[in-house]
């Protein structure tokens, strides 16, 4: 089975601007543009020319590319009547695709982007910001109630991206625990003590996730 991923758009922005919803504002660099220019180049923490404002919660080597597949715009216009087009959901690279679904992307998988190589770290945790983008406060829960999520890249070797590049597979990790997998664990089977220990033994998911499912797991 080829487990190539294609790219629909490389999407980024270089200057916060002020998001407004009813119910919230805040300073953001989410509604990143498609680039126009013929290569970009990816570092250990990002596309460059592409800006985090939340620092804290966002950003770094674990989080360097965010990933969303665009066949989900289907689903969101027919939930919640929302038109979706490429950088929808803030993410760096749109993705088209059976193979870019969260089902089918595992944690530790390895890709070929262009000169560089990523591997995939943690399922995007949905913040408050895609409830200002949409003035619906209760977009992220539903984000993690699906598990629709989308997806993080840490870069692993920098290097130029084309817009026309594919994500090329290179290796899949050998526990094969999917993105899906860890968003089902997280927010519906929570208190599955062999389910959390896996993946807090699965050393490919950032530690910012590990830390949060053995908060949860000590709780039980």
């Amino acid at each position: 089975m080829n487990k190539d991923i294609s790219i629909q758009s490389i999407n980024i922005k270089g200057e916060a601007e002020l998001l407004v919803a009813d119910h919230q504002s805040a300073s953001s660099a989410y509604n990143k543009q498609a680039i126009t220019s013929e290569a970009i180049f990816l570092t250990f923490t990002g596309f460059s020319g592409d800006i985090v404002v939340d620092t804290k919660h966002h950003g770094g080597n674990d989080k360097a590319v965010c990933c969303y597949n665009s066949d989900r715009f289907a689903y969101w216009k027919n939930t919640l009547g929302i038109d979706m087009v490429a950088g929808a959901f803030g993410e760096n690279l749109t993705l088209t695709g059976s193979m870019a679904l969260e089902e089918n992307v595992c944690i530790g998988d390895r890709y070929k982007l262009g000169e560089s190589i990523v591997e995939v770290s943690e399922p995007r945790g949905p913040c408050y910001m895609i409830g200002i983008k949409y003035n619906f406060k209760k977009f992220p829960v539903l984000c993690q109630q699906t598990g629709y999520t989308g997806f993080y890249f840490r870069t692993i070797k920098e290097g130029w991206v084309k817009p026309s590049d594919t994500l090329v597979f290179l290796n899949a990790h050998p526990k094969k625990i999917s993105v899906m997998d860890v968003n089902y664990t997280r927010y519906h089977d929570s208190t599955n003590k062999a389910a959390l220990q896996r993946l807090i033994q699965l050393q490919e998911l950032t530690l910012e996730w590990r830390q949060k499912l053995e908060i949860l797991l000590h709780k039980l």
